[in-house]
């Protein structure tokens, strides 16, 4: 079970709708059944599951349009993939993940919350050509090897949103020797030095496989 303190402070702070909230109690309920044979988020995260894992996904709502098509990189235990699905009725995500335990954990909160989802299981790197507007990440490579494996998406057109703690400006610098892009950098509502990082008119510079 979880928290209810954590529960009420995340209500608090982010206006979701009845619909949504109960869609995003149901991906919990089932990750609270999956989470300890499956490895998906450590004992001491659970705790603050909704302030922390939750909240940081769903505030990356605010730059992603109701009906759009994204796709979620290493999606792991479905942050944000999930929580994008759930509060985008309307949209559509597909998760990308290489881990089978974990397709099969996201498959399950997919089926049982009843969202816009799909799971691909594989390696980021080999995955099939895959229609999306967005392309989100969270917590899964330092910014240069994120834009790499976003490439496929990000030179089409698409526009990245990275969730990216203290350091994002260090991967920033790293990123722009690699990678030419326009980007944004909006503060975190998770609280701490981190960002929500916007990745637009990403193009590899020239020289650089």
């Amino acid at each position: 079970m979880t928290d209810n303190n954590d529960r009420a402070a995340f209500l608090a702070a982010h206006d979701v709708s009845r619909e949504t909230l109960a869609r995003l109690d149901i991906i919990i309920e089932t990750l609270d059944q999956w989470r300890t044979r499956s490895n998906l988020i450590g004992p001491k995260e659970w705790p603050q599951i909704w302030t922390r894992h939750v909240g940081d996904s769903v505030q990356l709502l605010d730059r992603i349009p109701d009906t759009a098509r994204v796709v979620d990189l290493g999606s792991g235990a479905g942050f944000p993939g999930l929580i994008l699905a759930a509060a985008r009725p309307a949209g559509h995500v597909t998760m990308i993940e290489s881990v089978g335990k974990k397709c099969a954990f996201l498959r399950a909160a997919i089926k049982a919350a009843d969202l816009p989802a799909e799971v691909h299981q594989g390696r980021v790197e080999a995955a099939p050509p895959i229609a999306a507007a967005y392309v989100t990440a969270r917590a899964f490579a330092p910014l240069p090897e994120l834009l790499d494996y976003a490439a496929p998406w990000l030179c089409k057109g698409s526009t990245g949103v990275f969730p990216k703690g203290e350091r994002w400006k260090e991967e920033l610098t790293a990123a722009q020797q690699r990678w030419s892009f326009a980007y944004q950098a909006i503060p975190s509502r998770s609280g701490g030095s981190g960002v929500i990082l916007i990745v637009r008119e990403a193009a590899r510079r020239h020289g650089q496989a």
